[in-house]
């Protein structure tokens, strides 16, 4: 870390890119990264993007010897606190935290003021969740089949719950059903909070929501798991199988990563890289995201990249095939 951190100093004492903001105030001379607080900015109010950027935060400022800072900026399904980041100097101090809904969903759902692929470098993904389909359980439904044959024999009554319009709980919702042929009521609500209270008071009758949301009430028999959105089972939920394998291409996997404004040092993204490396090596943080649904995962920057360019150019081919826009 000492040598990274003096070929940075070095480096950008050479060759400072024009508009960084790498240069120590009141002084000519390059500051090694990083001298001051880095905050890392999370596009949402809560939920599993918070927490785990809370605990990599912790871990950065104790390994850092520099304070780590979570902010939430939410809003407009994400984009708010994302629009924040590309627009912050790309000098490593301001960072996002999210998962892909801004990143990949977003820009064919919104007429966005940046392009993720643009202005946004990848730095690595710590964890996933894929969703996992529940019935309530007073609609009597216990399996796919059982979906079906209630939303053919009542086409237009069955309702299901969203995180809102254009999630990958509605976009799931909206797969089902476009690959059974069932005609089913989406009724978005603000978080997967709300939405699976939805489910446990049954005012509605479906939700494809995030294994961590559902888990507990899966095995407490309050909710009914019909499928789960990976290529495989869980392990969380290793008895219910995969969508997938009823509909091929249903798959939602969601990731939670780190992102950097565009041009930010290549130096500086790979000191961040192997620390969040690091860090996710460690049993006890492993074990933390595992009781909350999600499954710890390494995914580098530059694979990181490549899933975002697929997965967006999926979803583009999805909604303009459903006429999912925004209104």
């Amino acid at each position: 870390m000492v040598k990274k951190r003096a070929l940075l100093s070095a480096a950008l004492v050479l060759a400072a890119a024009p508009g960084f903001s790498f240069l120590a105030t009141g002084s000519s001379a390059a500051e090694a990264y990083p001298s001051r607080a880095i905050h890392f900015i999370v596009p949402f109010p809560g939920g599993p993007s918070d927490v785990i950027a809370r605990l990599y935060a912790q871990k950065l400022s104790e390994h850092w010897k520099q304070p780590a800072v979570v902010e939430n900026r939410a809003g407009a399904t994400g984009t708010i606190g994302t629009e924040a980041v590309v627009r912050a100097a790309a000098d490593g101090y301001t960072l996002l935290f999210t998962v892909e809904l801004p990143i990949t969903m977003a820009p064919s759902l919104l007429k966005l003021h940046y392009d993720p692929q643009q202005d946004l470098v990848p730095v690595a993904a710590v964890a996933e969740t894929e969703n996992v389909l529940v019935a309530t359980p007073s609609a009597g439904i216990r399996s796919v089949g059982d979906l079906v044959a209630a939303a053919k024999s009542r086409p237009g009554k069955l309702t299901f719950a969203s995180a809102g319009y254009g999630s990958p709980a509605h976009l799931c919702g909206e797969m089902i059903k476009r690959q059974a042929g069932i005609d089913m009521v989406h009724v978005p609500y603000s978080a997967a909070a709300p939405a699976m209270n939805a489910i446990l008071s049954g005012d509605v009758t479906l939700f494809c929501g995030p294994i961590g949301a559902a888990l507990s009430f899966i095995k407490a028999g309050k909710a009914y798991a019909l499928g789960v959105t990976g290529p495989n089972p869980s392990s969380l939920l290793p008895d219910v199988a995969p969508l997938a394998a009823s509909y091929p291409g249903l798959v939602i996997s969601n990731w939670f990563g780190l992102l950097a404004p565009a041009h930010t040092p290549a130096l500086v993204r790979d000191m961040l890289q192997d620390e969040f490396r690091a860090i996710s090596a460690d049993a006890e943080l492993q074990r933390k995201l595992l009781a909350i649904g999600l499954e710890p995962t390494w995914i580098s920057g530059a694979d990181l990249a490549k899933r975002i360019m697929s997965d967006t150019a999926k979803w583009h081919e999805f909604m303009a095939a459903a006429d999912i826009h925004a209104d």
